[in-house]
């Protein structure tokens, strides 16, 4: 960490043409920035998560804090965030600015309009992460300390980064979030933060007896550019199945082998198609989802297999992982049409592709031709490797 504040500073110093010949010493790095709306006013609340220098540096006490917080209001985003600096003693800069987290209220309301300073800016990149804050403000969410991590936004950051270990949440950068917004025939998902509570073990030496912690556990999903709920963790998988995101990830199912245990496979790779068809008015989909994963864990305990019967085994695991995956894609689908009324999967981008002419004359209906639109789902799972052993292990009585 300290390392790459050095290259940040160095950059810094070297690139006075881009940064207007600012000093170090004279701007705050903001690496975090949270959206909120005060309830009387309606004025926007901008708060920057800036890091201090000196207490990452080498030989700085441990108990100073590695970055500071600072809110200030306004009328617009861009002038909000200009009056941060009646309450700081630096100009924020945000070329290292990672993470935005908007207000529930504020995504409710429609985000874009929040949004247009972050395209319009000299300084922001398309690439920082957007999240909802969840039954919390987004200040609050910046202001929970925990995990490794001795910068807060790199925790979260991080967290959102380890999707890639899992597929039950889904997070956009705020780039692919004004695509999908205003694109045409498919609205975007994002993550969720939420504080949650957690024991305090004695080991972390804390006083207090819990301790709280950010989850992404949750997607927000969009109608065009308004919040209009969120994908529960097991809705978030099927999503992540039909546009074909996941690369790794475990399904757990239940042991054939012992009543009452499980197994789990893991994904090593995953892709997915979705084939649109029209036929006298009405749209139809296919989804196509292939998969090869490992067997990585069984809790079945039986006597050593011959390979037959490991064989076979394997082919059950396979249709049982189809079965499991397309019951995640069901569910995904029945909310994304029945409780949202949303088109998160991109199928009206499908049939704008495939047959464009139509798509011109259906567009502005189909916000109620989704909801009815029928699919077919056809999955095909393959297990590639059973290193971890052979076959399930019983021990000798």
């Amino acid at each position: 960490m300290k390392r790459t504040l050095a290259l940040i500073a160095l950059a810094v110093l070297v690139l006075t043409g881009c940064w207007d010949r600012r000093e170090l010493n004279d701007i705050g790095i903001v690496v975090a920035v949270a959206l909120d709306k005060e309830p009387k006013t309606g004025k926007i609340i901008v708060t920057s998560q800036i890091i201090r220098p000196a207490a990452l540096a080498k030989g700085a006490s441990q108990k100073e804090a590695p970055v500071e917080i600072f809110s200030a209001t306004g009328n617009t985003t861009i002038e909000a965030a200009r009056n941060v600096t009646q309450v700081l003693d630096r100009r924020n800069v945000y070329f290292h600015t990672k993470l935005l987290v908007v207000s529930e209220q504020i995504a409710k309301e429609g985000i874009l309009s929040y949004l247009d300073v972050f395209s319009r800016g000299r300084e922001s990149r398309g690439y920082i992460w957007i999240c909802i804050a969840k039954n919390a403000s987004s200040r609050e969410v910046l202001g929970v300390k925990k995990g490794i991590e001795q910068i807060q936004a790199r925790h979260l950051v991080s967290l959102i980064r380890n999707e890639k270990f899992h597929y039950s949440s889904h997070t956009l950068n705020i780039l692919r979030f004004y695509k999908q917004i205003l694109g045409t025939g498919m609205n975007p998902v994002t993550g969720a933060l939420e504080i949650v509570e957690s024991p305090a073990y004695a080991i972390e030496q804390k006083p207090e007896k819990t301790t709280r912690n950010i989850k992404l556990h949750q997607s927000a999903v969009f109608k065009k550019d308004k919040l209009v709920g969120y994908l529960t963790p097991q809705e978030a998988q099927g999503y992540n199945w039909v546009i074909g995101k996941p690369k790794n990830g475990i399904i757990s199912m239940p042991s054939f082998l012992d009543p009452g245990k499980k197994y789990s496979v893991e994904i090593l790779n995953s892709s997915s198609d979705i084939i649109p068809s029209l036929e006298g008015g009405k749209a139809s989909f296919v989804i196509r989802v292939q998969t090869t994963t490992a067997l990585a864990e069984t809790q079945g305990q039986v006597k050593p297999l011959n390979p037959e019967q490991m064989l076979d085994l394997i082919k059950k695991a396979e249709r049982r992982s189809e079965e499991t995956i397309k019951t995640e894609i069901e569910t995904a689908i029945r909310a994304a049409q029945k409780k949202f009324n949303s088109d998160i999967f991109g199928f009206g981008n499908t049939i704008s592709k495939k047959y464009p002419k139509e798509w011109d004359k259906m567009k502005t209906r189909w916000e109620e031709m989704f909801p009815e639109a029928e699919y077919t789902i056809q999955v095909k799972a393959t297990i590639k490797r059973t290193e971890l052993t052979h076959s399930p292990m019983k021990a000798e009585e």
